[in-house]
């Protein structure tokens, strides 16, 4: 969070005289750029059968992302987040902390912000908070030859299922006038998180992820 928010201040520096843009009540946005989704990991131990203190870990995932804002009024808006679908690498953790990447995992967040922008509608920069529901949809999942090794020696590929779940997430960012139509935007995002993986062999494993969500999107105005 404190490299963003370095980066939101020396953005806010460097785009001071730049043009304002006027964020009125019925103005549409829409932007283009790219998302990080970096989860907070604290794994729960495997069921048994397994090791002792058989954890597991969640690698980040970036992905082309962009979304539409509707001012709803001069300091309310409206924010539909919009990404292709995010692919998270699951390594072996504790017990398995040798074992490698275990599997591998699809998630597409699907969140509506409700937000609150400062300042007035045509300054120059404008900074935001926001808060909305979540739905964490998790997908295409698959175990790795390591995971069958551990679980399934001389069996078939074992393989996993992760819950979806609903949450809320909270957010802040900004935007930044280029000129009178395009804009910067900025902004992180946390979300509590838990879930719970299934293996086809019968253990299950909790997981909290809380992820955090940072990027930068190009956008404009209409």
């Amino acid at each position: 969070m404190t490299t963003t928010l370095k980066f939101i201040a020396v953005a806010s520096i460097a785009l001071a005289t730049q043009a304002a843009f006027s964020q009125t009540a019925g103005t549409w946005m829409a932007r283009a750029g790219a998302t990080t989704i970096a989860p907070q990991v604290a794994s729960g131990a495997m069921s048994a059968p397994s090791f002792p203190n058989s954890k597991t870990d969640v690698g980040s995932a970036s992905q082309v992302s962009g979304g539409v804002t509707y001012m709803y009024t001069d300091n309310f808006s409206v924010d539909l987040p919009l990404a292709l679908p995010f692919k998270h690498k699951l390594y072996g953790a504790g017990a398995l902390a040798n074992a490698g990447q275990i599997g591998e995992v699809q998630a597409l967040p699907m969140t509506v912000f409700f937000q609150y922008r400062f300042l007035e509608a045509d300054a120059s920069v404008r900074p935001y908070i926001g808060i909305g529901p979540t739905y964490a949809y998790f997908f295409n999942e698959s175990g790795s030859g390591a995971l069958t090794a551990m679980t399934n020696p001389g069996g078939s590929p074992t393989t996993l299922k992760v819950d979806s779940q609903f949450t809320v997430s909270a957010q802040i960012g900004a935007t930044f006038a280029l000129n009178d139509k395009w804009f910067v935007d900025v902004f992180y995002s946390k979300t509590p998180l838990k879930t719970k993986n299934t293996l086809s062999t019968g253990q299950t494993l909790d997981v909290t992820l809380d992820p955090i969500s940072y990027g930068v999107t190009v956008g404009m105005k209409f």
